[in-house]
């Protein structure tokens, strides 16, 4: 999927009104530029809720390398929920993926923390998520709910 800077501007826009929409403070996102020529974007939501010992956060960012004229291609991304109030993690990570690739044989991997700090397994195998949406949508319907995220039900890669 190749997209032009304005489009990804519009994009990243979008993600942050679909967080805000789940009543997240999410500051005015802005596409950076790095001097390889990529550009990117991270962003930190504040959820709603409890702020004991600290609001849950979700941490989004994706970087994308150009791709022919005026177009870029995405070459990492990642999503975070890190709910403090209830001592948890999940995430979803695209990076360094030449190195994943000759460890485990994928490109993306999973973070699951049912008590936060102390994981189970560094690493979890992962489906690839095509949107920013997707991987927010999958955090969300997570973020809140009662019982256990289902690390255990997850393949460690190591």
């Amino acid at each position: 999927m190749s997209s032009s800077a304005p489009q990804l501007s519009r994009y990243v826009g979008g993600l942050t009104v679909y967080l805000r929409n789940f009543g997240a403070a999410v500051p005015e996102p802005e596409l950076q530029p790095y001097d390889s020529g990529d550009i990117g974007f991270e962003l930190e939501a504040t959820l709603p809720g409890s702020n004991i010992p600290r609001p849950a956060l979700v941490l989004a960012g994706e970087i994308w390398q150009p791709a022919g004229r005026r177009l870029y291609e995405r070459v990492e991304y990642r999503y975070d929920l890190i709910e403090y109030p209830v001592n948890r993690r999940r995430a979803f990570h695209m990076h360094d993926p030449e190195a994943f690739r000759r460890h485990a044989g994928v490109l993306v991997h999973e973070h699951c923390e049912e008590s936060l700090g102390d994981p189970a397994c560094d690493h979890y195998f992962g489906l690839p998520f095509q949107t920013g949406y997707d991987a927010l949508n999958a955090l969300l319907s997570a973020w809140g709910q009662p019982g256990p995220l289902g690390c255990s039900r997850l393949r460690c890669m190591g």
